[in-house]
């Protein structure tokens, strides 16, 4: 992978310098199809001696870790995963209450029923959530709560999709 980094760089530093690759190969000591390997992102092992060699040739000197334009990538996940925690915690916290008190979740299930009937009539939801939910919402306040603490690989995706947003706005 560092490989494969290196050879971007070195190819960009060599076309700015207007290089062709047989004269950064002579001048790095380097043989020509290793440097167009590199520059393809089809390298084989490579010797870091190597990629130290044409990088001095280059009189470039690379930074490891994340480049500037990867940061925002970064935080964008950063972010994504935090709302997919914070959606989680607060369907847990919801399921809880469910379990709790049988007769106030009758009236939160009757409404997030209504939310679902409304994602079936304007057609603003998969038919996979609107079916997966029908089905968990028509089980006793319990065993919905249950089930809602263990959704296992479709819990981030049935929690963004949900029909209780109208619990904590």
């Amino acid at each position: 992978m560092l490989a494969e980094q290196c050879g971007k760089l070195i190819k960009e530093a060599r076309v700015r310098k207007g290089l062709k690759q047989e004269e950064l190969a002579n001048k790095a000591r380097v043989s020509r199809a290793i440097l167009s390997r590199l520059e393809q992102g089809k390298p084989k092992a490579v010797q870091s001696d190597t990629l130290d060699r044409l990088l001095a040739a280059l009189e470039v000197k690379p930074q490891i870790g994340e480049s500037s334009h990867d940061l925002p990538r970064r935080m964008a996940r950063l972010e994504q995963e935090l709302k997919r925690r914070e959606q989680r915690e607060r369907h847990l916290r919801l399921a809880i209450s469910l379990a709790d008190d049988e007769a106030a979740a009758a009236k939160k299930i009757a409404k997030a029923r209504q939310r679902v009937e409304l994602w079936r009539s304007k057609r603003s939801c998969s038919p996979f959530y609107i079916d997966r939910w029908s089905r968990l919402l028509a089980l006793p306040p319990r065993k919905l709560a249950k089930k809602m603490c263990s959704l296992g690989e479709w819990e981030d995706a049935m929690f963004q999709n949900s029909p209780w947003s109208w619990a904590w706005t």
